[in-house]
């Protein structure tokens, strides 16, 4: 029987709940910033997560964003994992719902 070696990915996943997004560490570590905006594109269901200056963007704590008012205000409903992509151009992490 042939073995197979296991190596650990680091996915670009975030997970949305009903009050908080969660990054994995790979994206906050490519963001680098401690402030984060929050933008959504309602026809293409897609978050947008980008660098804000302290006065004016929420807080990143670690890996989780409250976004309890982001996601009423929009009315996002969708909970679970989703894939993200990080643009390098942008400095911006974009999840898909």
């Amino acid at each position: 029987m042939p073995f197979e070696v296991y190596f650990p990915r680091s996915e670009n996943y975030v997970a949305v709940s009903k009050n908080h997004i969660t990054l994995n560490r790979n994206l906050v570590s490519k963001l680098n910033a401690d402030h984060i905006q929050l933008a959504y594109d309602r026809d293409g269901k897609v978050i947008r997560v980008s660098a804000a200056s302290p006065d004016s963007g929420l807080i990143l704590n670690k890996t989780r964003i409250g976004a309890k008012g982001f996601l009423q205000y929009f009315g996002i409903d969708s909970k679970g994992k989703f894939p993200a992509t990080f643009n390098e151009e942008e400095k911006t992490i974009y999840i898909q719902l």
